[in-house]
């Protein structure tokens, strides 16, 4: 509710005869209809997977994917003729879950893997010569790479000359010229027919999994054991998917609505540990949970400290050693947020003055920086400021940084634009990471500010709010939560819905040292309401008639439950916005 986040109000309007449609062949009401049509879905076959999340019916072959064949083929053969394989995985969320995904099922099946994450201080980014050297020395044949390796031309050429097989798993944008591995399974190949582009490492895993198991079938391996359940790793993709921020839809909201369920009932020592220290009851797991609570403990070990703990973590059979390492977690992730927060004061102020350059993006650096917090860093400075922005920490000279867009910029192309000045950069459309030399870096300002004002118009740099529909105070009830939930899991791709209320009488504010509670009025029914952060000026006081955009949750207290409002926003009843 900051004065510089004030929003433009976006009332969206979605295909009628679709909305129709939906009511007629899906049987919904005419707003959980009109919600879904919202959701980017065209057609009823889509709006039904949408709404069944099957995994049998709605996951794509994974023989879809370019090189998966090749991919299973090797991995296959390394298992029939014993040779050592490897798991390289990156120090990321998607890229320690999408490891351990291969990890367990492949213990499952009899097969010990060695799993290896480079050290962001020490080894940094991807493959690294160094480090295929000593897996060489230990026998390795054949190398996995989990979430990188599409960048990495040159060390996947060293690996060939050294007699290592690379096999490709990654999701970032791919450069002209792929590297000379066995196989590069990616969905952003040009030549990739998966209809599905916005898997993270923890999915493009799950289905060399799935595309794995279906060749071992073939070769006769399970003829004694019988199938391994897939479903059981669920769990690990659901974090992965969920803790990377990419779109819940299409096929991650299937492996994400089937995940949270296997989260909430898993045996894995790991996941339980995991859930123990962060003050989880025993049941369901929310995305929310796992988004705000889960995920920034396992990141933390790659941006703190060794990453390879987190796969230590999911893989162990040991509770001793899972609550051991879930500990551990847990204290990186303290000193993370502590770290955080004093990079963070200094962004935004830093920020702070850049806006008022009339910039169209923000470059913020500072030395020492620690690499393992910029990309929260730059994240929160895009809720503030809404830009494209680069946070660079600076050591020795050198500059490593994370990069965070908003809607109507792809970062990697704008990177690609300023690339002469860069060592080294990657990533995908909202999120990217990049090496720079300090010399540079005036330069570097200029061109990428220039990058973004080449294609984001001055109404782009105003943060919105995207409203689903208008609400009356009389449609607001238990009945249409339980609409509401079938939407569920929410988040990137996914959001949870926004509704408008207009014409409506402020009752009573009551403030808290986070916010301030309320209860409104509207045509003699009764409604409260709770906003976080609202400063003086938030248009909402005793007695004022208002215009209010929020979305639902429900309350709990004493046994009881009600409805109440989360505001997003308010303003005076009566103003006029050209958007809403």
């Amino acid at each position: 509710m900051h004065e510089e986040l004030r929003k433009r109000w976006i009332l969206r309007q979605p295909d009628q005869a679709f909305v129709n449609r939906c009511c007629d062949e899906l049987k919904l009401s005419a707003l959980l209809a009109r919600v879904i049509a919202l959701r980017d879905l065209t057609a009823i076959e889509a709006a039904k997977c949408y709404l069944s999340s099957s995994l049998r019916s709605d996951l794509p072959s994974p023989f879809l994917m370019a090189d998966m064949d090749a991919a299973v083929d090797r991995i296959v053969r390394a298992i029939q003729a014993s040779e050592s394989i490897s798991i390289w995985g990156d120090y990321d969320v998607d890229g320690t879950t999408g490891a351990s995904v291969l990890v367990s099922f492949l213990r499952e099946i009899g097969v010990e893997a060695i799993f290896y994450v480079p050290h962001r201080i020490e080894e940094g980014y991807g493959l690294n010569i160094e480090g295929l050297r000593r897996l060489k020395e230990r026998g390795v044949r054949l190398v996995v790479m989990v979430d990188s390796g599409i960048s990495n031309f040159k060390e996947v050429a060293a690996a060939n000359e050294i007699g290592v097989d690379i096999v490709i798993v990654d999701h970032h944008q791919p450069p002209e010229q792929l590297p000379p591995a066995i196989a590069v399974v990616n969905p952003h190949r040009n030549d990739c027919a998966f209809p599905d582009k916005g898997l993270c490492a923890a999915g493009l895993a799950f289905y060399v999994v799935i595309a794995l198991r279906a060749r071992l079938r073939d070769a006769g391996w399970f003829r004694a054991s019988g199938d391994p359940d897939l479903r059981r790793h669920l769990d690990i993709v659901a974090l992965g998917t969920i803790a990377d921020m990419v779109p819940l839809k299409g096929v991650n909201r299937t492996l994400v609505k089937r995940g949270l369920t296997a989260l909430g009932s898993s045996t894995r020592p790991g996941v339980i540990a995991l859930k123990q220290i962060a003050g989880f009851a025993t049941g369901d797991v929310t995305a929310g949970q796992v988004g705000f609570q889960l995920g920034p403990r396992i990141n933390a070990a790659g941006r703190m400290d060794a990453a390879i703990k987190v796969i230590e973590l999911l893989t162990t059979e040991s509770p001793e050693v899972a609550l051991r390492i879930a500990q551990e977690l847990d204290a990186h992730n303290r000193e993370r947020r502590a770290m955080e927060a004093e990079v963070l004061q200094t962004a935004l102020e830093q920020a702070g003055k850049v806006i008022e350059r009339r910039r169209y993006s923000l470059v913020l650096s500072g030395e020492g920086w620690h690499p393992g917090v910029l990309g929260i860093v730059a994240s929160r400075v895009v809720e503030r400021f809404h830009r494209p922005t680069i946070v660079l920490g600076f050591q020795g000279g050198e500059g490593k940084g994370s990069a965070r867009s908003i809607r109507g910029f792809h970062m990697v192309e704008g990177l690609r634009r300023c690339g002469y000045l860069l060592e080294k950069f990657g990533g995908h459309e909202y999120a990217g990471g990049l090496t720079i030399k300090e010399e540079n870096l005036p330069s570097f300002i200029e061109a990428f500010d220039e990058a973004a004002r080449a294609v984001l118009s001055d109404e782009a740099l105003v943060p919105f709010l995207e409203i689903d529909a208008q609400l009356n105070f009389a449609e607001i009830g238990h009945p249409l939560m339980r609409e509401i939930d079938v939407l569920k899991p929410f988040g990137v791709g996914n959001p949870e819905p926004i509704f408008i209320s207009r014409g409506i009488e402020v009752c009573e504010r009551k403030d808290f040292p986070l916010g301030a509670r309320f209860r409104f009025r509207q045509a003699g029914r009764f409604v409260s309401g709770v906003a976080f952060g609202v400063k003086e000026d938030f248009a909402a006081r005793p007695g004022a008639m208002v215009d209010l955009v929020y979305r639902l949750s429900e309350n709990v207290w004493n046994g009881n439950s009600t409805v109440e409002l989360k505001l997003l926003d308010s303003r005076m009843a009566g103003v006029t916005s050209a958007q809403v």
